[in-house]
């Protein structure tokens, strides 16, 4: 009786990248099964990748990233040389058995809410200016783990293959502006400078809302260093470490919850749970009545951009939505 053979053991390169994307799984709040349901990869795949029992696809790398709201650029990049470093020969011989073929696709984005009709723009949305959306930058922190990987590359390689992968990489350091590390990574949370509230205010207005100048609402692209989605758009405001924490950890590190009636400029309201057409992080400008029933927000609305919109339902048709307080939001001064 044959004894089932051991996993050789994997790279320093790998191991890293796998370290991260389990802390990537665990801070936004996936298991196996969720994990399942999102994608087109089993949930025993996902454990196999995950765990090291069989190579990660580098499209699962990216689905990953994705439906995390991760910077699936710079994990690419770690993929790469991850993956070179574990088919040299200084870390033993590749796989006999190559990681299951799944294709794994990222789950659609989560939806905004319904917009009365007087409030929503007719004009078309305009096409993402290429002046505007910068690519997203790898984080500061992250380069000396990435060089260090590249150079265990370059010693087990060919000096071409170490070439392009590690060109690759420097080129991409040395050419995009520098970006704190990734928000949904386990110790991601740094504190934030206080600001006041008509800053906060001002900040969210500097994207030019219901403008053709307004920033297309895209979760993978980048402006000014944060996501162009809802949650990047409020982290931009509130002057969070780039490229925004993600809708979860708004809640979890950056606020505390308030009652709806006490809702000020610059508080969120934020639905961070749910599936597509449910999840948003919206910035609160004002009461548009004195009996409190209706309010202005400004929020990256999906298929359109930067928006203000006037809306009636705090809570949400589902309950999801959370009136919350930023944590560094001071109030202005006075006299």
């Amino acid at each position: 009786m044959s004894r089932p053979r051991k996993s050789a053991p994997l790279p320093e390169a790998a191991e890293a990248l796998l370290t991260e994307l389990r802390a990537l799984k665990e801070e936004a709040g996936y298991d196996l099964r969720s994990l399942e349901r999102k994608t087109h990869a089993s949930r025993s795949s996902w454990g196999r990748w995950l765990s090291g029992e069989t190579w990660i696809p580098a499209d699962a790398v990216t689905a990953l990233a994705r439906l995390c709201g991760a910077d699936h650029r710079r994990l690419e990049i770690l993929w790469e040389l991850a993956d070179t470093a574990r088919r040299s020969p200084a870390t033993g011989p590749a796989e006999e058995s190559p990681a299951t073929p799944e294709s794994v696709a990222p789950e659609p984005v989560a939806g905004e809410p319904a917009v009365p009709a007087e409030e929503v723009s007719t004009e078309p949305a305009a096409a993402e200016p290429t002046a505007l959306v910068e690519e997203i930058s790898p984080p500061p922190e992250r380069p000396r783990r990435v060089l260090f990987a590249a150079a265990l590359v370059g010693c087990a390689v060919t000096a071409g293959a170490a070439g392009v992968v590690l060109g690759a990489s420097l080129q991409s350091n040395a050419t995009e502006p520098p970006a704190p590390p990734s928000p949904h990574a386990a110790s991601a949370h740094r504190p934030a400078a206080t600001i006041t509230r008509s800053e906060v205010i001002a900040r969210a207005r500097a994207w030019h809302p219901r403008t053709p100048r307004r920033v297309p609402y895209d979760q993978a692209a980048n402006y000014q260093g944060y996501r162009t989605d809802g949650s990047g758009y409020a982290s931009m405001a509130l002057g969070l470490p780039k490229p925004g924490p993600n809708s979860a950890s708004l809640v979890t590190s950056y606020c505390r919850p308030i009652a709806a009636r006490d809702l000020r400029p610059g508080d969120l309201i934020i639905n961070p749970t749910g599936g597509a057409g449910q999840r948003e992080v919206m910035i609160f400008e004002r009461w548009t009545t004195p009996a409190r029933t209706a309010y202005r927000v400004f929020q990256q609305r999906r298929g359109y951009g930067t928006d203000h919109l006037v809306l009636r339902d705090v809570t949400g048709s589902a309950g999801g939505h959370r009136p919350c307080r930023p944590t560094n939001v001071r109030e202005d001064p006075t006299g």
